[in-house]
């Protein structure tokens, strides 16, 4: 029987949550009193694990049994954490992405097994088979083969169609299909699918298919439109121990995997929507078929369980799958700069759990999600709370032992190769795009993305990076740059281990301004002989290039003064030998097995 003064004790200490009465189920009204002094708790947590603000929100049955803010938005400004406090969602967006793709399937706009390039003719990646092969099913449960490349668009100020083009320069983990690969540029693909069969862009479809219909009123897509509220978190890093405001990070580029932001009460909304197998207010929104082909396992998640209560991990569409104390869990964490993001689903039980924070890469929403889901089954707490703050010491106690080892696979006593004004200048690859670097202070340093970088010398022609302008999501502290020579002893590539799944990243110096304009390109032009063969030098697109009878035509590419590298051999170089006047009288062709000479043929 409903208790009307539990009603109304449980009203006055929840003004935020809406609570029908004739609606409520016993399950919901045991889950609210379990929770009766769970505030304690999470007032404590944010104490113990440095974090500023929270947002939480459960629901049972259908029914919000808390809701509420805690702690701050801003540790400058102090103002207090409120249910409408919006915080950056992370990759939680993406199952709003798998969901509206389940509409637009069953509008029959496309389907999950439908091939990718079907839909976007100009999609390519690595390989032609993986190009051919990779279907929207794929896309969105991490079987592309691509490891994450996440720093190839992180802080840049690229489109997606722009990122889209440079997907085929991108070098997989492994082939299609064969195992797990997180990867954020597959949802940001499969948002332009959705454009280009809905016509429209993917902040409208999620709009006008979620938002609008769950009344998730605040809820928006990027940093421009959340900064235009009245009540948003800002976010924060932990550095030293010491918390830091930091300047939001834009996601549009790769918004259907990362960019919403939202707050408690309309993430409910999301929850019960989803407990109720695609139903909102009475509305279906989608089927229970599609909702349950969301939910299924495509996927196992590589790795032992990262719990004993998980047993395995699976992926399905837009949701990590497991079971937790023998139950049906779904769950996604999101990690944006300076935010954290968890959200769980029982569905078989009819719980759902959000938890924001505005604080980087924090393990809390996580534990505490747990922790809030053992309480409500009434099963002996696993200490979740004990263990994340366990968790914690040990990352930094292991962060701080790599960083002593590795001082022990240092080479002590060793210099760079060149002298520091050798390694100046722009470097460029395919995918990632142009990297530059600089000396400032006696030191090397790199932009790239906007960010800033600066190196010191670790040995030989290996440099660390010490500092950076700005914080970064993955502190980018100690990661090596790796200088490369050519034959001739020149620097021409600078690797970097951005992408730990996938080799180095290698970019390739580009030749100075002064030695790759057209005109001093000219003055290598004409006609050439080498044992009776006549070769041409010309311009080509802007470039130079040798064009020998019967062969392909070589593009030459600037590396120095007067000499150049034959762009598709490797250790194939040619040298302008120029006279006292500055006219060519001899070209050395420099090839691994020798050297040979080509006269310049004069004019009668």
């Amino acid at each position: 029987m409903f208790d009307k003064a539990k009603f109304f004790f449980f009203t006055f200490l929840f003004p935020f949550v809406s609570i029908s009465a004739t609606s409520y189920s016993i399950k919901a009204e045991r889950a609210q009193m379990l929770l009766e002094q769970f505030d304690a708790v999470v007032e404590q947590t944010l104490k113990d694990f440095n974090i500023p603000g929270l947002a939480l929100g459960v629901v049972v049955d259908g029914q919000p049994v808390l809701v509420k803010g805690y702690g701050i938005r801003d540790i400058e400004q102090k103002t207090p954490v409120t249910t409408d406090t919006l915080f950056a969602i992370g990759s939680c967006t993406k199952a709003f992405t798998t969901f509206a793709m389940g509409m637009l399937m069953e509008e029959g706009k496309l389907y999950w097994d439908q091939p990718v390039v079907d839909i976007l003719p100009e999609f390519r990646v690595w390989d032609q088979y993986a190009t051919q092969s990779l279907t929207l099913r794929d896309l969105v449960t991490h079987r592309s083969g691509l490891p994450r490349h996440d720093f190839m668009w992180y802080n840049s100020l690229l489109s997606r169609e722009e990122i889209l083009k440079r997907l085929r320069y991108l070098e997989p983990a492994c082939d299609i299909r064969e195992r797990y690969n997180y990867n954020n540029l597959m949802y940001m693909t499969a948002g332009i699918a959705m454009e280009r069969v809905s016509k429209k862009s993917w902040e409208e479809i999620i709009a006008e298919k979620i938002l609008k219909p769950l009344e998730m009123k605040d809820t928006n897509f990027s940093i421009a439109e959340m900064e235009k509220a009245s009540n948003y978190a800002s976010p924060h890093f932990e550095k030293n121990d010491k918390l830091k405001r930091v300047p939001f990070r834009d996601f549009t580029s790769i918004a259907p995997g990362s960019s919403m932001n939202s707050n408690v009460n309309d993430m409910v909304h999301w929850l019960q929507m989803f407990l109720a197998e695609g139903v909102y207010n009475g509305k279906p929104l989608l089927s229970p078929a599609m909702i349950q082909e969301i939910e299924a396992p495509s996927v196992i998640v590589s790795g032992y369980p990262d719990n004993k209560e998980a047993l395995l991990n699976a992926y399905g569409l837009g949701w990590y799958i497991s079971s937790y104390r023998g139950r049906y869990h779904l769950r996604h964490d999101g990690g944006v700069d300076g935010f954290t993001a968890a959200i769980s689903l029982l569905p078989q039980d009819g719980i759902g759990i959000i938890v924001l924070a505005n604080k980087n890469l924090s393990n809390l929403p996580y534990h505490l999600s747990l922790e809030l889901i053992d309480r409500i089954l009434e099963v002996p707490s696993h200490g979740w709370l004990k263990e994340g703050l366990e968790q914690l010491q040990k990352n930094r106690k292991a962060a701080n032992e790599t960083k002593q080892n590795e001082n022990l696979h240092r080479k002590k006593g060793t210099a760079p190769s060149h002298p520091l004004q050798e390694y100046i200048g722009d470097y460029e690859h395919p995918g990632y795009g142009t990297l530059r670097v600089e000396i400032k202070n006696n030191k090397l340093q790199v932009t790239f993305n906007r960010i800033i970088s600066t190196l010191e010398h670790w040995h030989y022609d290996v440099f660390s990076i010490v500092e950076e302008n700005e914080e970064v999501i993955v502190p980018r502290e100690g990661m090596k740059f790796t200088f490369q020579n050519n034959v001739q002893g020149d620097v021409e590539a600078l690797a970097i281990p951005f992408e730990s799944g996938a080799p180095d990243i290698v970019f390739k110096k580009k030749p100075a301004e002064e030695i790759s304009n057209l005109a001093y390109l000219k003055q290598f032009c004409g006609l050439y002989e080498i044992y009776n063969v006549i070769v041409e030098v010309t311009l080509r697109d802007g470039a130079l290039a040798a064009i020998i009878p019967g062969q392909p035509v070589y593009e030459l590419v600037p590396t120095g003064e007067n000499e150049f590298n034959v762009k598709t051999m490797n250790n194939y170089s040619v040298r302008f030998v120029k006279d006292t006047q500055g006219a060519v009288e001899e070209v050395l062709l420099l090839l691994p097995y020798g050297a040979f000479s080509a006269q310049p043929v004069r004019k009668a």
